[in-house]
């Protein structure tokens, strides 16, 4: 074990980070459909005080047959250690549970030694995660982004998340605030860096998931609702921001578009039908 460790941290030092971690060139442009109900686009953000460069959005049609949600339920092992997960990359989430799309969810703690957090290290998430209608635990500060059976979505707009809300859920994930309501940005920081976003349209029919490689929060929340997010908020940012696409989109080469280098306590994806005929990559 200690071993593997140490061969761990020198593969970092050396290399950066874990499994489908070099970045994936992407164009900047129009969006794509890379599967059934599942869009993507590039946009260059013109660097200012709250940052720039690439950010990465994703939009899905959750009406669409074949639409799926994931969120990382509990490991076993762990919750009888007093934990709740096990780290991983979300690249090798998405290649074992088949989405198409993922980014990294909601903030952690690890029993990770020092600085160096390693896949398989026991973890625990600081905001409430429903996974197939099991409950993690109740933070008092989380609101929670939220679908019942049929894939309607929600964001919960008090907190703690209150109890009729923690029932129908069957997935959700927490943040600490909804920072973006009735298509308005009402407050958010300003300070740039790496981040991760959810949001909802006003019908509740499109999701938007959104990574930035160096933005204010409150700049990527105004950017979502430039595209329609009505409801949104913040997940993890910083080195777990993370940006996955699967193998079966379609006009987009597949691999870590943004981050990858920390893995992290829960993830968020989708899955969706592949468009065919796959136009596959050279």
């Amino acid at each position: 074990m200690a071993f593997r460790r140490l061969l761990a941290i020198a593969t970092i030092c050396l290399f950066g980070g874990g499994p489908g971690s070099p970045q994936i060139f992407t164009p900047v442009g129009e969006w794509i459909e890379i599967c059934s109900g599942v869009r993507y686009v590039t946009e260059r953000v013109a660097a200012g005080t709250e940052g720039g460069g690439l950010l990465h959005i994703v939009q899905v049609d959750l009406s669409t047959p074949g639409i799926e949600v994931f969120v990382t339920p509990l490991d076993l092992q762990a919750v009888q250690s007093g934990w709740e997960y096990r780290l991983a990359y979300v690249s090798s989430v998405v290649r074992e549970q088949h989405l198409v799309v993922a980014v990294n969810a909601s903030l952690f703690t690890s029993r990770s030694l020092g600085y160096v957090q390693l896949p398989g290290d026991m973890a625990r998430s600081v905001e409430t995660v429903v996974a197939e209608h099991v409950v993690n635990h109740l933070w008092e500060h989380s609101y929670l982004l939220a679908f019942d059976d049929r894939l309607t979505p929600w964001f919960t707009l008090s907190k703690p998340p209150p109890a009729v809300d923690l029932a129908r859920a069957r997935w959700a994930i927490g943040g600490q605030a909804i920072d973006l309501r009735e298509g308005r940005v009402r407050i958010g920081s300003a300070m740039p860096d790496a981040r991760t976003a959810v949001a909802l349209d006003q019908v509740g029919r499109r999701l938007f998931l959104a990574v930035a490689e160096n933005i204010s929060p409150h700049l990527l929340l105004a950017k979502l609702a430039e595209r329609g997010g009505w409801t949104g908020m913040m997940l993890d940012g910083g080195h777990s921001s993370t940006l996955v696409v699967g193998p079966e989109a379609r006009g987009l080469r597949s691999g870590t578009l943004v981050g990858g280098w920390r893995p992290v306590a829960t993830i968020f994806g989708i899955r969706a039908r592949p468009l065919h005929p796959k136009l596959h990559d050279e």
